[in-house]
């Protein structure tokens, strides 16, 4: 793992100073991507790699699993939430409305 951050950092050092006179930016962000693509390979091929490699196997097996919602349940879902919002919304607007005459009455 360390040793595909030194490749980033290098890469990314290469970028930035421009030892080879790449004018081009061109080159230059290929060359960066080239680094990005060794370093992600690099990583892949260390433990680390090989354990995030099977969380991502695992995940994606996880996912087969969920039982998506109906379009029916996600718009009434939807509606309730919205109702929700606006009782809240009402709820809100009358307390601040009831602490601010609070606060003025108080005030003067």
């Amino acid at each position: 793992m360390i040793v595909s951050i030194l490749i980033v950092v290098g890469f990314f050092a290469l970028f930035y100073i421009d030892p080879l006179g790449l004018n081009t930016t061109l080159y230059k962000v290929l060359a960066l991507l080239a680094g990005l693509v060794l370093a992600a390979f690099v990583f892949f091929k260390s433990p680390q790699g090989a354990r995030l490699n099977t969380f991502f196997k695992e995940t994606k097996i996880e996912l087969r699993k969920v039982v998506w919602p109906t379009k029916d349940e996600t718009i009434k879902t939807t509606g309730m939430i919205m109702i929700a919002v606006v009782i809240v919304a009402i709820f809100l607007w009358i307390v601040d409305a009831i602490l601010t005459w609070a606060v003025q009455l108080v005030t003067n």
